[in-house]
């Protein structure tokens, strides 16, 4: 005969007893282990600053081992007694509260003692780098336990929010007093970090020294030429006449740290359209306010902002202000932005279609089509008439071709854009793997976190993501979903330009109603978790925290420069002066920018009817090739050595002397990697195939790993 719980014998005082204790102690007690224990697996790393790395390596020795235990076991002490008094003080004032339920009402406060060793573990050394994905985990693990925290603080009433969240703030005017000084702050900042990176020599030619050759060329009234480039034009690779606005302020000062601080402070405008949205949308100043901190501290904002100098970058603050005019119905105004936008770059006429489509999901259906209708025809134009090649994604023939970004997705080259397109719809698994993979998103991650996945709960606005979101997802080169290059502008805008929406809808879902969660309570709780995410991406990827991640596009930021850098910097420049404005120069590779504001500046090894010949030898990207190369220039007569020192030559032509035809080259070309030797000897030289200006060979960047970065291209 089997008994049923029904049928059993009545359990006696004692196993009564036993059933209540081991019942209430797992309710409250596996959480109070937990918090018991982080105190001292917290703090005995701190106190042992160079064992912060067992977090990754476990590499502790038998007696370290036993010192964390003996710290762990003083830290369940101290926390069991500190437990002990709190229930003794509140015994007080309620005379018949229990142990069990005096620990399990600390636990709703103590519990964010859990985030002390997971802050530790991201304090590890390199942990950015070497283990992003545990990384990332232990990002949104802190962010959850704070938000749980937040919310619960909330909750008292001395820090209770008003009932309605939406609510203009008591004190507007110091909030707006906060986003002004936000604002100044990020400008300073960057400017500085900016310029820093330039004078440490660590900018290149791809991008900065192009843009900074043809913003002079525009400014002289050469439109758009670069000599740097093939073809001598930049319309062989994009086409951005919004660079005729900038020709003005370049003249004040011609040159390239001229871009570098006006990039700065366009892409810092762009929390004006975001603190204004944010304001129309929930109604307070301090919580566009934060909204703003959050967008300074973005990651993604950084690398944009220190990678050079890109013609994309201007489309952050332009495509922000397109939908904030669309929302309040300032159509002038947003027509003006929209042929802003047009201007950018051709492929931003592809971005103007997105934004139509959401004018019409709005109801601005007339507003929406001509948009549309504009953008298309625009760029039809611009690809027949004006570039070097009609096709979407061009081809080497005519132009730098862009094929090689998709070129998973896109497996015959001659086949170009249609080929994505027909991949999508023939093999859509394939395309999904290619979105899913695992440094993409990370990427991804690092983007939304910040972010609370937010833009995502904003309804009709999703549609503005779109075009990011297939561009970066469906790409292949790894440049294109990485927070350090200039790619992400494409998407990034569009998730703070939904940010507002998505944060109100969020709040105001009937699902969290049905939860029974304070709509207040919510709102706040989701912006200081907006706020920790951001510090805490920022702190790790960004580059306003020092960390192993961020690399400002090829190269790591170096804060403080040696003496032998400042030294070497002021050669740089009496080199510039030595040579003058006018001369014809041929330039490597990391020197370029500093000496690109002319009308005829070459690539190295291209030299042309170069006069003299600028080379940084001290980087990676100098191989022995170059070497050869330039000694055979001085060994056959063709040039004389000014200068050597400090990792700097300055080569003169010498007067009579003409380089063989073949060496010449024409814009943009770079000649095979022993040109001199054939030239020498009769033979033709090679052509680099077309990519996407720029080409850069290995740059002296460090990976993630902190090795030298593999060669790659970065398109203007």
């Amino acid at each position: 005969m089997t008994t049923t719980p029904e049928t059993e014998p009545p359990k006696g005082r004692l196993l009564r007893a036993i059933d209540a204790t081991v019942a209430q102690l797992w309710s409250w007690g596996p959480l109070y282990l937990l918090i018991a224990i982080s105190p001292g697996l917290a703090l005995w790393p701190l106190l042992r600053a160079p064992a912060l790395r067992f977090v990754v390596k476990n590499d502790l020795t038998i007696g370290q081992r036993y010192e964390v235990l003996a710290a762990i076991a003083a830290s369940v002490v101290a926390t069991t007694a500190a437990y002990v008094a709190i229930w003794r003080r509140r015994r007080r004032t309620e005379p018949e509260l229990g142990l069990g339920a005096s620990f399990a009402a600390t636990n709703r406060w103590a519990f964010v003692l859990l985030a002390g060793p997971l802050l530790i573990g991201l304090s590890a050394v390199r942990i950015e780098v070497k283990h992003p994905v545990f990384t990332s985990f232990l990002m949104a693990a802190v962010t959850a336990l704070a938000m749980v925290f937040f919310y619960r603080a909330l909750g008292l009433k001395r820090f209770a929010p008003p009932e309605d969240p939406f609510v203009p703030a008591r004190d507007g005017r110091l909030a707006r007093g906060v986003f002004a000084a936000g604002l100044l702050g990020y400008c300073a900042l960057l400017c500085w970090f900016s310029l820093l990176d330039h004078r440490n020599l660590a900018t290149t030619v791809y991008d900065l020294g192009i843009y900074d050759n043809l913003v002079w060329q525009t400014a002289h009234g050469h439109f758009l030429d670069c000599s740097l480039i093939r073809g001598g034009n930049h319309m062989s690779a994009h086409f951005d006449p919004i660079l005729l606005l900038i020709a003005p302020l370049y003249l004040l000062y011609p040159h390239a740290e001229t871009l570098l601080v006006v990039q700065t402070l366009w892409l810092a405008s762009g929390a004006l359209p975001l603190w204004l949205s944010a304001r129309r949308r929930l109604k307070n100043e301090w919580m566009a306010t934060i909204l703003t901190i959050v967008y300074f501290l973005y990651p993604a904002l950084h690398g944009v902002n220190m990678f050079d100098f890109h013609s994309v970058a201007l489309m952050v603050p332009l495509a922000m202000w397109a939908v904030y005019l669309l929302d309040c119905g300032h159509l002038r105004r947003y027509w003006l932005v929209f042929a802003l936008l047009l201007a950018t770059r051709e492929d931003m006429s592809l971005l103007n279609c997105f934004i139509g489509a959401y004018a019409i999901l709005i109801s601005r259906t007339r507003t929406g089509l001509v948009t549309i209708a504009v953008s298309l025809m625009y760029l039809a134009y611009v690809k027949a008439f004006v570039m070097a090649d009609s096709s979407l994604l061009m081809s080497a023939d005519k132009a730098y071709s862009y094929i090689y970004f998709y070129e998973e997705m896109i497996p015959h080259e001659k086949e170009g854009a249609r080929g994505l397109f027909t991949t999508l719809l023939t093999n859509p698994l394939f395309a999904l793997l290619v979105l899913f993979k695992e440094e993409k998103l990370l990427f991804f991650f690092h983007l939304l976190l910040p972010l609370l996945a937010l833009p995502f709960v904003a309804g009709r606005k999703v549609v503005l993501m779109l075009h990011g979101l297939l561009f970066l997802g469906l790409a292949s080169r790894k440049h294109l979903f990485s927070l350090h290059y200039q790619y992400s502008a494409l998407l990034f805008p569009m998730l703070f330009a939904a940010l507002p929406d998505g944060l109100a809808r969020a709040v105001d879902s009937e699902r969290l109603r049905r939860l029974g969660l304070a709509r207040a309570r919510v709102a706040w709780t989701l912006l200081l978790g907006m706020l920790t995410g951001s510090l805490l991406v920022s702190w790790k990827r960004g580059v306003l925290f020092e960390n192993a991640s961020f690399v400002a596009g090829w190269t790591r930021l170096e804060r403080r420069p040696t003496q032998h850098m400042l030294d070497r910097y002021a050669k740089v420049q009496e080199i510039v002066a030595r040579i003058g404005p006018d001369a014809k120069v041929t330039v490597s590779h990391e020197i370029g920018p500093h000496f690109s504001n002319r009308r005829y500046a070459y690539h190295w090894p291209m030299i042309a009817d170069a006069q003299y010949v600028v080379l940084f030898t001290d980087v990676y990207s100098f191989s022995k090739e170059d070497d050869r190369r330039y000694k055979r220039l001085v060994e056959r007569g063709k040039f004389r050595v000014l200068e050597d020192t400090m990792g700097l030559i300055l080569l003169e032509r010498v007067e009579g002397t003409e380089l063989p035809e073949e060496l010449r080259g024409e814009p943009g070309e770079r000649p095979s990697e022993d040109a001199a030797i054939e030239a020498a000897s009769g033979q033709a030289s090679k052509k680099a195939p077309g990519r996407a200006a720029g080409s850069a060979g290995p740059a002296s960047s460090a990976n993630d790993d902190g090795n030298k970065a593999e060669a790659a291209t970065a398109s203007p």
